[in-house]
């Protein structure tokens, strides 16, 4: 390592472990908040509490509607516990996981490197941000990484280890459905390296493994194709998808964009950046997030560590990725240091959990039902999103719900904007908040109170 590039490496793994640390702190107040911080929680904790009794795909009678809209690995791993803190857990554990991962990999350029990559992953905005979700991103997340190291393991035994990597990534789709892109990726690759036997173990461990996840899942195929593919079937963009392309090139570029220069994209690691760039091209579907970045992070961290002897010389490496980090701070300012900042990837407000804690008995309509969920209260509709888009399209019935508006039955309905001026709201809030729902609501219930960022609506 030359004069120039130790302090150059020291100083990034100084900057990123702080950035981490910071982030890691926050994560660790949203485990003692008990309560969501991000929008869709609710959603998850909700199919979390109905999994211990295996029934996240049952049934729901109108107008209650329950969105259970992934594969079930995640509910029935955070419903073991409070989701709120059991599932926070998980996801915090898979994270530090990947990061671990990532260091691992860059091991052979020393331990100063190998810091800097595993932390500086950590500090990415998209990571620090959903580091800790209660969500199954991170599980799946941790699954693939582990799926691509056990195919680039050069052993004796390495077929076999193929076949455990199948099964892994089967485990991966029943986290997060997006992870069958990098599986299919890791698949090609192993017919592409001319390693038939290797493709052959890893095709039929993921299979058999498929089967019976299929086979234990609560409905089985018609569950997973009620749930998984029409709740997701909302309409795709090329704007969007060319958006949140953009928007990774501020975010995760850096490490991206120095892998394909430095050809760092063969091997599973590679194969990896490919899927990863697939399930960003799926964040063109409507309410995708900054979530769809996260294999595309890990998967170009994996790559580059896999070359890092060969960067440790390099004293521009390291000032091109703590730029990428003060991006992603200044972008999407993931450590909340920023009043006030809206948008879909940004956390709520704290002092919303307290002040729905306040609100009277009976059925609430809630816009973030985590709210609720973390109370222990059935919400009607656990994730107004993905109901109201579509109930737009006409895949689910509105006039139930409309119906109990109209009557005043729920005792309080909770918005996060106020419905009376939702024309010069956030996009995100007209898409949760349809004209036709505001105007149901604003017709029977008026504005109650203004607490913690809340709009809460009682009946006239």
């Amino acid at each position: 390592m030359s004069s120039l590039a130790r302090p150059a490496w020291l100083a990034l793994a100084t900057f990123a472990l702080a950035l981490a640390g910071l982030a890691f702190a926050r994560w660790l107040g949203a485990v003692a908040l008990h309560g969501p911080v991000l929008y869709g929680e609710g959603a998850v904790a909700h199919a979390a509490v109905l999994a211990r009794e295996a029934a996240e795909y049952a049934p729901a009678v109108a107008p209650a509607f329950v969105a259970a809209n992934y594969t079930p690995l995640y509910f029935h791993l955070a419903g073991l516990g409070d989701p709120f803190v059991a599932g926070r857990a998980l996801s915090i554990g898979c994270t530090l996981l990947v990061a671990l991962a990532i260091a691992w990999r860059a091991r052979a350029a020393g331990p100063i490197v190998a810091l800097a990559f595993g932390a500086g992953w950590l500090a990415l905005a998209p990571v620090a941000t959903w580091g800790p979700a209660l969500k199954p991103d991170l599980l799946a997340l941790a699954l693939t990484a582990a799926a691509v190291l056990l195919v680039d393991v050069r052993a004796r035994r390495r077929e076999e280890l193929a076949g455990l990597a199948g099964a892994v990534m089967a485990l991966a789709f029943f986290a997060k459905p997006t992870a069958a892109l990098p599986a299919l990726a890791l698949g090609a690759w192993l017919l592409l390296a001319r390693r038939p036997g290797s493709a052959a173990w890893y095709a039929t461990a993921g299979i058999v493994a498929g089967a019976l996840g299929v086979m234990l899942t609560p409905g089985g195929l018609p569950a997973l194709r009620r749930h998984v593919l029409e709740h997701n079937a909302l309409p795709w963009s090329a704007e969007q998808a060319a958006l949140l392309g953009a928007l990774a090139l501020i975010v995760v570029g850096v490490p991206l964009l120095l892998a394909a220069v430095l050809r760092a994209v063969g091997g599973p690691a590679g194969a990896y950046v490919v899927g990863a760039l697939g399930i960003v091209v799926l964040g063109g579907r409507e309410g995708a997030t900054i979530n769809y970045l996260l294999d595309l992070s890990a998967a170009s961290m994996l790559a580059l560590a896999g070359f890092a002897p060969g960067l440790a010389a390099r004293s521009a490496v390291p000032a091109l990725l703590a730029a990428q980090l003060v991006a992603g701070l200044a972008l999407l300012d993931p450590l909340g240091m920023v009043p006030g900042r809206e948008g879909t990837g940004a956390w709520g407000r704290a002092e919303r959990v307290a002040a729905a804690r306040a609100l009277p008995g009976g059925y609430v309509l809630a816009e973030d039902s985590g709210l609720l969920v973390e109370q222990g209260r059935e919400p009607t509709i656990d994730d107004l999103f993905l109901w109201s888009r579509l109930a737009e399209r006409g895949v689910v019935d509105r006039e139930p719900l409309l119906a109990v508006i109209r009557a005043g039955s729920f005792v309080r309905i909770v918005s996060e904007v106020d419905l009376a001026a939702l024309g010069s709201a956030p996009a995100f809030e007209r898409q949760r908040w349809p004209a036709w729902l505001a105007a149901a609501v604003l017709e029977r219930y008026t504005l109650d109170s203004r607490e913690g960022g809340l709009h809460i609506y009682r009946p006239r």
